[in-house]
Formats: C-alpha cells, structure tokens, sequence
C-alpha cells in the first residue's frame, strides 16, 4: 500500500497544486467587476505625451546640507515644526529646508558652475526677485526692461534690500532707487505651506532724475522665479496644469518653445495681448497652479496663485530654453498692461495709471512621501478649494444628450424658425433608449426657449410655442425629475445681442465690447455687466419654478475681463470675484457650464466638454487626469460631443481611465434642416443615424464606470507602456490596456485594447 501511495504521490500533488491554481483564477474572477474590449482604428506609440509615462523609480539623492547654507551666504529667517527658511540678502533668494521629507530646495539652479553659463544667466538664475518697468518716451512709443534683483558687486547691483523679522516669517523692503520703484515682499510659513506676497499698498513710484526726468512704471513682479529649478541630472518633473494636465519630465531634449499663458485666458479688454504663444489651443488656463517633484514619492511642492489671480500668467521652461541648460516653472504677475484707444487718424497704445488694484501672493505646499507627486498636488488643491464628495450612488452613469429645440434663418421679411427638436420629442427619445437599456440620462436643453439661443429673450424663460409651449415643457421636466434623471436648459444670460449703455460693459480703452458668438452666422453680441447675472436669473424665480425648472447651463461663464461700466474700471481679480458673488447667490439652482475656471468649480453639478488629454505640446512628456483627480466624486465630468470624435473605441477607453461620461448632440430632424441658421456647423446630428452608437458607446463606458460613478479616483499610474490603473477610493481599481497586445500585470490579463474593473468594497 505504502508502494502505490508513493505512485500516486506525484499525481496527488500535481491535483493539489492544480486546485490551488484554479482556486487563484476563482479568486480573480471573483474580484473582477466588469471587462471590455475596443477595435481601435490604429495602433498608437504607448511613449507619446497623449499617455502618462511609467514611472521611474530611481531615487534621488538626499543628504543634509544645510551646514552648507552660512557658506553660501545662507542665514536662517524664520523655522516652524515642517519648514526651516534661509535668507540670502544678496539676491533676495531663499533656501527651504522640509523636515519631513529631509529635502533642501533653492530658489535658484545649484549646479551651474557646471555649465559654464553666461553672468547675465547667473544673475537671473541667482536672484529671487524680478520686476520689469516701462517708460513712455516723447514721441509715444512704450519702452520696456526686466530688472533682477542682485547686489553680489556693484556692477550688477539693482537695488537694496532691508529684512524684518516677524513672528511667522519675515518681510523685504525692496527700493530700487534708479527707477524710482520699491515694493514689500512678505514671507510667511504655516505648516507645511510659504507664502509670498507683495501687497498693493507697499508698490511706490517716484520720478527720477533731474534734467532727464524718467517716470517709470512697474508692469511686472516675479517672485522667486528659479525656485525648484533642475535639469536632466536628477528623477523629476514640472506639472503644468494645460488641458486635462501635463508633465514636462526632466530629459536632456533641447527645446526652442516654452510655455507662457495668462491664467484664465487672454484679458479680452486689451486688444493687443495675444490669445496663445502657440499654434493649437485647446481651452484656456482654468487652473491657478503648477507643482514641482523631485524623486519618486520623495520631495514635490505645488504652488498657488491665491491673490492676484487675474493678472497673472504661467511660465514653464524646459531645457536649453533661451540656451538655459534647466527646466524652471513660475508665475509673473502683470502689474499693468498696455490697452489701444482708436482715434480718427490713428491708433494711441497707453499703460493704466496704476497698478492692478490687488496684492500679489503666491503659495508653495510642500508634500510629503506618496503625495510627492501629481496625484498628492491634485489631492492639496482638491482641498484648497474646499472640494468634497457628494452623495454616493449606485445608479449607472449618466448619458448626456444634448438637445437643439429651434433655431432660426434670415428670412424675407425676419426670422424663419427651424424647429429641430420638439420637447415631446426629446421625451420620445429618452423612452426609446429607455427601451434599449440606457437607464440614466443627464439632457442640456439647447434653444429650448422661446425665439431660440440667439435672442434677445435667451432669459426670459419663455417656453417655445412652437416646440409644445409650457405644457409639454413641463411634461419633459417632471418625468425627468419623477424618474430620477436631470436636465440642464440652456442660458446665456452674460452676452446680450443688442447695446443699451445701462445694461452693457465697455473694454478699458472705452470702446464697445464686442463678442463673437459661436454662430455660422456670425452673430456680433456685447458683455453684459457680471454684476446683473444672479438678478437677471432669480428674477425668473417663479417662471422657472412652475416649468419645474431645476437646473441650469450657464453659457460664458469661462471669461474673465476687465472692463468699465458706468464710467467705472474693474479690473480682472475684481470681475472674478464679482462672478463668484453672483454664482453663489444663484443656490437655488443646480449649475452646469463648460470648461469652467478653478473659481466656480464647488459650485458646479456637471462640468462639460472636460479635458481627455493635454495640448501635447512636444516639451509636454506625459497627459495625465489631472482634472478628474481633482474633480472626481465632486462634480460629473463629460466628454466634448462624441459626434465629432474620429476614433470611438479610443474615446471609449479614455472615458474609462479618465471618469469622463458620453455626450452627444442631437435633433429629431436632420442636419440639414439647420442650413444658413446659426447651428449650420452641426453638420450630423440627427438621433436616428446616431442611435446605434450612442446605446454603443454606452454601454462600453457604463460598464467600465458605474462601479466608481460616485467615487473619487484617488491614485493613477502607469504600471506598463500604455497601460492605465486608476484607483478608487471605494476599493475598486480600472485597468486600461491601449496596447494591441496580450498585456499580463499585477496577476491579470488584458486582452488587446479593452479595460477590466476589480475589487470594491
């Protein structure tokens, strides 16, 4: 017996070890939610920016040096529990040494003796302060200079310095006699944050000189803007918060182009200011931000503008830039701008008379271990905004249909009105992919009112007659409210078609503010004061309350302009926080737009046409979901319309990494019924010819998201090329594989081009 036991041995074990086996696959099985595959129509290179990299690992070096900083001429200023600040009063730069992660950051480049740079280089790399004056000669023409601050000898010297200490860090009276400018910077630290400010009230101008008088004017204040600054030689990158978010990894690529944007877009009251340094735009700087890493989870800070944040721009430069050998990121801050008055005969260019009303801050958080990354600088600002979870579900996600009511065409004697869509229409079309097992629907009403879009009547509120009036409006509303789905109309309450001096703004210069619409018929609109936006809504109260109205999409809501109105100048930090006053009066109502800045973002339901990659500028190394790191579980994110996306199945698997919901735009009759209207460039958007697609498309996205459509993405990385796992704070992870390859990871299989959901609590 003892003989046959041992034949048997071997296939007894080879039964056991082929038990424990399967019981691993069960176990995988078990743990997988969902799994989907996609037919994409071409293969993509897994190392291009359109995807986040995978991670390198290597860690940087990180040793004490701060008994090197005396040396240096380094002394310390001011010290808490998280942060030690080192002062250099010759260039006003500052050492920064993070208790928790041991790390030492500089405000200039450490290693240059190395590159053998330029003294004008040195200077700037050196000094921690940077301003730029101009002076308007006798014949008109406006002259411009960038000063940095450096009293290392007197050849260099710009001006002086004199410190104060306070209790929580120290002040800087910068004068700069020869131009008859001076300013305060006040350092503070709290925890783990710095700030840097320069308030409005310390900014003096005097005249200079005596035979030669020369009245300059400050345009510009830099603070610290080699701080963090590295190259090649180490692991890091800069995070640049441009379309959904990019890195610019540290490499040795030398590049000729740079990123400068004004945050929140150009200032569209100075016509000269130019949109974009760039060829392709895709949306303007939303965000008020950049953060800097150094080393895999080991040191990383973001930085925030927190005041000031209307004349401010963003600069990221990567290496060999203006042939200087690192990468450095900063914000500068326009004091003034130039702005055109147009006369008769010819055009006059001519600076404010003071600087923008507002002080100047910016703030570094520096992050610890795992949050030393772009996930942790999302997470820190998701909490500077006061950014929370809302209430958890377990309906699938919403599908977005945006609907086109009427619209019209120039007719022989006024306005011929196209109907596109009826509202009982819109209901029938619910119902239909109701039918087909779409179970969440999220509508945007658009020209639902009567007159359409583009009318002077766009807030009136009014039901259209010819789309079934009031009752069948109302009709649509309550049954999607009765079965739990949303609807967003449409309004445009902040451009009006027609001029009236008491109701719209004007640019700076004084001239009209004209605004071009999106219309194929070229519509010439005008800025309405931001201060009328919440009465023009709430006086409608009761007209939207008896349409069971709910819920709003606010157009133009992603500006933000100086202007003057009744004689009166505001400037762009002041308009902003004139539109964040009127949204938060507007409670009554759940509120959606497209592409809105950093400033309305806790007070959004839905946020439309969201970001899926970055610009891809060729400096830019990764795309990463910056937005939905910050946004998710806070506010729904959807795509741009699906009608004009070239490759569906990629669309659908972005959707999936990104937490991003379908959207499409439709109408019951077809698209060429909107010929010569404002809406001719809709040129497909019929629903019965798109149909198939929208239940499509759907059902691959549902599938991947509505285990995490409440859920906030609380980690993102590549674990291979081309492959995404996104993490969720409901234990749920998402694999995406954009490969057209078996991909084997973390004990799963990815077959080509699909996704996989596992885990949950």
């Amino acid at each position: 017996m003892v003989k046959n036991f041992k034949k048997m041995l071997p296939l007894l074990i080879m039964v056991i070890i082929s038990f424990m086996a399967l019981s691993l696959v069960i176990k995988v099985k078990a743990s997988t939610l969902a799994s989907g595959t996609s037919e994409m129509l071409y293969e993509l290179d897994p190392t291009s920016n359109f995807f986040t990299q995978v991670e390198d690992k290597t860690p940087i070096v990180i040793t004490d040096k701060r008994d090197t900083l005396a040396a240096k001429g380094y002394q310390k200023a001011c010290e808490n529990d998280k942060l030690e600040v080192y002062f250099h009063a010759k260039t006003c730069g500052i050492a920064v040494y993070d208790k928790v992660n041991g790390y030492l950051w500089y405000s200039c480049y450490q290693n240059e003796p190395n590159y053998g740079i330029t003294s004008a280089v040195k200077i700037k790399n050196e000094s921690g302060v940077c301003f730029e004056y101009s002076v308007v000669d006798s014949k008109g023409a406006i002259k411009s200079e960038e000063i940095y601050f450096n009293a290392r000898n007197k050849k260099t010297a710009s001006g002086t310095v004199e410190m104060v200490q306070v209790e929580d860090g120290f002040d800087l009276n910068l004068d700069f006699a020869s131009y008859g400018i001076s300013f305060k910077v006040e350092i503070r630290i709290n925890g783990s944050k710095l700030s840097a400010s320069v308030p409005y009230e310390s900014i003096k101008e005097v005249t200079v000189g005596t035979l030669n008088k020369k009245d300059c004017k400050l345009t510009s204040i830099t603070l610290f803007p080699y701080f963090g600054s590295e190259n090649y030689l180490i692991n890091g990158y800069s995070f640049i918060p441009d379309g959904s978010g990019a890195l610019i990894r540290y490499n040795d690529n030398v590049s000729s182009t740079a990123y400068e944007k004004k945050i929140y877009g150009y200032d569209q009251s100075f016509d000269e200011y130019s949109s974009s340094y760039h060829i392709k735009e895709n949306g303007s700087l939303s965000l008020p931000i950049y953060g800097v890493n150094h080393g895999y989870n080991q040191a990383a800070f973001l930085c925030e503008v927190k005041s000031g944040y209307g004349s401010c721009e963003l600069h990221s430069y990567p290496y060999m830039y203006n042939l200087i050998p690192f990468n450095t990121t900063n914000f500068k801050y326009i004091v003034r701008d130039t702005f055109t008055v147009n006369l008769t005969s010819q055009t006059m260019y001519l600076l404010n008379d003071s600087p923008y009303p507002s002080d100047y801050s910016i703030e570094y958080t520096f992050l610890e271990n795992e949050d030393a990354s772009y996930v942790g600088m999302a997470k820190a600002y998701r909490e500077s905004l006061g950014l929370t979870n809302k209430e958890e579900s377990e309906n699938d996600i919403p599908l977005r249909l945006e609907v086109l009511g009427v619209d019209y065409k120039p007719g022989l004697f006024g306005k011929n009105y196209v109907k596109m869509t009826t509202y009982q229409e819109a209901l029938d079309i619910v119902n239909d992919l109701e039918n087909n097992g779409v179970n969440n629907f999220n509508l945007t009403y658009l020209g639902w009112n009567r007159g359409g879009y583009f009318t002077k009547s766009a807030t009136n509120a009014k039901p259209a007659i010819i789309l079934g009036g009031k009752s069948k409006l109302k009709k649509l509303s309550s049954y999607l409210d009765d079965k739990g789905y949303s609807i967003d109309y449409t309004v445009n309450p902040n451009i009006s078609t027609t001029y009236a001096a008491n109701k719209n703004v004007k640019k700076i210069g004084l001239s009209p503010f004209e605004v071009s619409q999106t219309s194929s018929l070229e519509q010439l609109s005008y800025y309405v004061a931001p201060t009328e936006l919440a009465k023009t809504i709430n006086s409608k109260d009761r007209r939207y309350a008896s349409l069971n109205i709910k819920s709003l999409k606010i157009d133009n809501m992603n500006v933000a302009y100086s202007y003057r109105y009744k004689s009166v100048a505001t400037y762009r930090t002041q308009m902003i926080d004139q539109m964040v006053n009127e949204v938060s009066n507007l409670n009554g109502y759940n509120l959606s737009t497209s592409k809105p800045n950093s400033y309305l973002l806790k007070y959004l339901t839905n946020y439309y046409d969201g970001y899926y990659e970055s610009n891809k500028y060729i400096y830019e190394t990764d795309s990463i979901p910056f937005m939905t790191l910050l946004l998710d579980g806070a506010v729904n994110q959807y795509m741009p319309n699906i009608n004009y996306v070239s490759d569906y199945e990629l669309a659908a698997l972005r959707m999936i990494e990104y937490n991003l919901y379908p959207s499409f735009i439709i109408t019951k009759e077809e698209a060429y019924d909107l010929r010569y209207t404002n809406y001719e460039y809709l040129n497909s958007t019929q629903y019965l010819l798109w149909k198939d697609l929208i239940i499509k498309m759907y059902n691959i996205v549902n599938d991947g998201l509505k285990y995490v459509a409440s859920a906030h993405m609380i980690d993102h990385e590549y674990v291979l090329a081309g492959v995404a796992k996104c993490t969720y704070d409901n234990g749920v992870t998402i694999y995406v594989n954009y490969n057209k390859t078996n991909v084997d990871v973390d004990g799963v299989s990815l077959t080509p081009c699909s996704y996989l959901v596992k885990g949950g609590n």
